[in-house]
């Protein structure tokens, strides 16, 4: 059975100016390299996911950048908003008739059946999904449950021991982590915004999030602390019903 692979980019924080530093990091310039590297590997993955907060000022530029850099690599893409982003903006530049805090849809690769869900609740940092994403959740679940899948969303379900961070974990995770224990065949949960590499495995499902790349934060920390201002992705492997990944850092 061929393998597919699928790089999960995060947290891009763009700018409108491709010069303005955030944390002293340069969004646009390690976007490249990231972008760059993924281009450069041995095999060329089948498609892109980037997790959220694509952009930091909610600028029509910094979402014009993002889609410059994407369609310069030839590589199928998809991607959905963060707590950062601005619905309205994005669907500017891409031509989309998204909804604010309703962004979720789903699409097959190969076997597998992917689910993006959108936890963003603008312009809150805290994410939410509402009654009625658990029910549609629940219901693209159970119509795909003979297919390997994957989940991709923005905040993070699981506690982090991170004091600042776990003030913005997904609100009311005990739900949807319950209906993921509920369907074996969600191989993996993966999400943005923390910053760091969070890697766990939860009934057999494997959580795990993006670095950011932009720059990183110190894990198990009180408050908010950089530890790097070098960028990072997930590299996924679908291999038959097999989930791999791994974290390659961009230097």
């Amino acid at each position: 059975m061929q393998k597919h692979y699928i790089v999960q980019i995060s947290d891009t924080h763009l700018f409108g100016d491709k010069n303005r530093k955030i944390n002293g990091s340069n969004s646009y310039q390690n976007l490249k390299n990231v972008l760059n590297q993924v281009i450069s590997l041995e095999v060329k993955p089948d498609l892109i996911v980037v997790s959220g907060d694509l952009s930091q000022d909610c600028t029509f530029e910094s979402y014009q950048h993002l889609a410059n850099l994407l369609n310069k690599c030839g590589i199928k893409y998809y991607f959905f908003p963060g707590n950062h982003d601005d619905v309205d903006i994005i669907n500017k530049v891409f031509d989309l008739n998204w909804k604010k805090d309703q962004v979720d849809y789903s699409f097959n690769i190969n076997d597998w059946f992917v689910s993006v869900i959108d936890t963003s609740v603008y312009p809150e940092v805290l994410g939410e999904l509402s009654i009625e994403q658990l029910k549609n959740l629940k219901n693209n679940l159970e119509q795909n449950k003979n297919k390997p899948t994957v989940i991709f969303m923005h905040h993070h379900p699981l506690l982090l021991n991170s004091a600042w961070l776990d003030r913005y974990i997904l609100k009311d995770a005990e739900k949807f982590i319950n209906l993921i224990k509920l369907n074996p065949q969600v191989k993996a949960v993966l999400f943005g915004h923390i910053h760091q590499v969070f890697e766990k495995n939860v009934d057999g499902t494997f959580y795990g999030s993006a670095p950011a790349s932009c720059y990183q934060v110190l894990p198990k920390t009180e408050m908010f602390t950089i530890e790097k201002l070098n960028a990072g992705y997930r590299l996924i492997e679908l291999d038959g019903d097999k989930f791999n990944s791994k974290v390659v850092w961009v230097e």
